[in-house]
């Protein structure tokens, strides 16, 4: 009896398992960056973040959903969706991607801002020698204050 307990139990673990782990894989981390100075207060809907260092996790789901997720101390104070991908002049075509000086070798973080709309703008490129998603370029618009 209570064999036949402890194998149903197991039987739901399993099943709960089987049917959740796939939501989870989808989303892949594609590169972090600790300690990134951001000059500016950046908003995001209701929230402000404050200028300081914080850690910046560039997350993907599935192929064309990218996230940008903000970490101070270890802890995520915010996700923000809505990551664009800008495409580079060579794409499809994967010799022209390699040959490009353009294109960083490794994984590169830009954090521009453009004065006149207020808006800063926080590129990442994952490079030519990424092993997760190569030869991307996704950029993020946030607003800001001084």
């Amino acid at each position: 009896m209570i064999t036949k307990r402890i194998l149903a139990y197991l039987i739901g673990m399993l099943l709960i398992l089987i049917i959740f782990s796939p939501s989870i894989a989808q989303i892949q981390e594609l590169h972090e960056f600790k300690g990134v100075k951001i000059p500016w207060t950046l908003k995001y809907e209701d929230m402000e973040i404050k200028k300081g260092k914080y850690d910046l996790v560039f997350l993907r789901h599935g192929t064309t959903l990218f996230y940008l997720k903000i970490k101070k101390e270890g802890k995520t104070i915010c996700l923000i969706p809505d990551g664009e991908r800008i495409k580079y002049q060579n794409q499809g075509d994967l010799f022209a991607l390699h040959m490009d000086p353009e294109i960083p070798e490794n994984a590169k973080l830009q954090i521009k801002r453009n004065p006149v709309v207020k808006i800063a703008y926080i590129i990442f490129e994952s490079g030519k020698h990424t092993r997760i998603c190569p030869f991307h370029k996704i950029r993020f618009k946030l607003k800001y204050e001084e």
